[in-house]
């Protein structure tokens, strides 16, 4: 299998790396921690690019184009570590609305593409697992209103998000797929701090009107498990990406560092470490463009995804450790960049599916014999 990229590919992961490293340096993401609305910009020029409707179809008002180049994209986003709500609205909500038929659903699909809108995604609820069983938050639908109550945790950027889409459960406790404006009434939002400085919050919906259902019961868990693996193998993309920035900043010190008269870099311990970590990288980033071969072939790339987001973020922060250690004092020091990719190497390990989550998934699809590489 030929996993390589195509001039056209090429051409994209350039033009999104020449913008990042132009318009979204580490100080600009230095700034969103501090201001999480100082990334609105980089958003912006991601949509000017015309990269928010590339997983949108055409007659959505999208690009129509693959896995395969979602995941060029993204790996340069996390090589810059543009904040998730670029992500999050453009994967895992356009993936969620791609195949609905209500008609509210199909504009704000359109919005996507364009920037217009950004939609965050409310599925994860306190000591609970996630999109596993009844949830906590109800839809009802008295009098002919839909509304919901109820809680959700860990939602990323939404306060600069215009609409929500939570996962909730309706009066026959069936999953439901709800649209909701962000600014509607009865929701309250609690910020939570988080070891990535980004901006996660809390929300409380208190009869909270919905702008529509847009999917129920098989067809809102189908939903959620194709978003899921899109945005499992988009952060996987993001792990990838991140971790070879780390490693490129650890060789870059490794040979200007003069120690006993020549770079630290030509004693074996730190050449080794740095040889190794490059294998790594390459390795995962393979399982990265597997995963996202396989959904673009049509086969179920479920347990592909699965395994390509637990490698590519162990890798990550295996990675952004050894940059960090590389770097010596200095490495430790909020001042200096290594730290930011081994915060944000944390985070996108604990989110969109923990390693034992990812690890039990992967187990039993290959104990039930339903992931094709045990094919014969």
């Amino acid at each position: 299998m030929d996993l390589s990229l195509s001039g056209e590919q090429e051409a994209l992961q350039r033009s999104i790396r020449s913008l990042c490293e132009d318009r979204f340096s580490t100080a600009a993401m230095r700034a969103c921690e501090d201001d999480p609305t100082a990334a609105s910009a980089i958003y912006e020029n991601l949509y000017t690019l015309g990269l928010g409707g590339i997983l949108i179809r055409e007659e959505d008002g999208g690009l129509g184009l693959g896995m395969t180049e979602m995941v060029v994209a993204q790996a340069e986003l996390g090589r810059a570590l543009v904040p998730l709500l670029f992500t999050e609205s453009t994967v895992l909500a356009a993936t969620l609305l791609a195949d609905s038929t209500d008609e509210t659903a199909r504009g704000v699909l359109a919005a996507l593409a364009t920037g217009e809108k950004r939609a965050t995604c409310a599925w994860q609820e306190s000591r609970r697992a996630p999109l596993e069983g009844p949830q906590a938050t109800r839809l009802t639908t008295a009098g002919g209103a839909a509304r919901l109550s109820g809680e959700k945790s860990f939602v990323p950027e939404v306060r600069l998000s215009d609409c929500l889409l939570v996962h909730a459960s309706d009066d026959a406790s069936s999953p439901a797929l709800c649209l909701v404006e962000r600014g509607a009434a009865g929701i309250a939002i609690s910020d939570q701090p988080n070891m990535a400085d980004l901006a996660m919050a809390d929300l409380r919906f208190t009869d909270t009107p919905v702008l529509a259902v847009t999917a129920q019961g098989d067809a809102a868990m189908a939903a959620w498990d194709r978003a899921q693996t899109a945005m499992k193998i988009a952060i996987a993309a993001q792990a990838v990406g991140g971790a070879e920035k780390a490693l490129t900043m650890a060789r870059d010190y490794a040979a200007t560092r003069q120690q006993f008269g020549q770079p630290i870099g030509a004693f074996q311990s730190i050449a080794h470490y740095l040889a190794d970590a490059a294998v790594n990288v390459e390795g995962a980033r393979m399982l990265v463009y597997r995963a996202a071969s396989a959904a673009d072939d049509g086969d179920p790339a479920g347990t592909w995804a699965d395994m390509a987001k637990m490698k590519a973020c162990q890798v990550y922060r295996d990675v952004s450790a050894l940059s960090i250690q590389i770097h010596g004092g200095i490495g430790f020091t909020l001042e200096a960049d290594p730290q930011l990719y081994f915060r944000r190497a944390k985070h996108l390990q604990l989110m969109y599916g923990d390693p034992l989550n990812l690890q039990e998934r992967a187990g039993h699809a290959l104990i039930a014999g339903t992931h094709k590489v045990l094919e014969a």
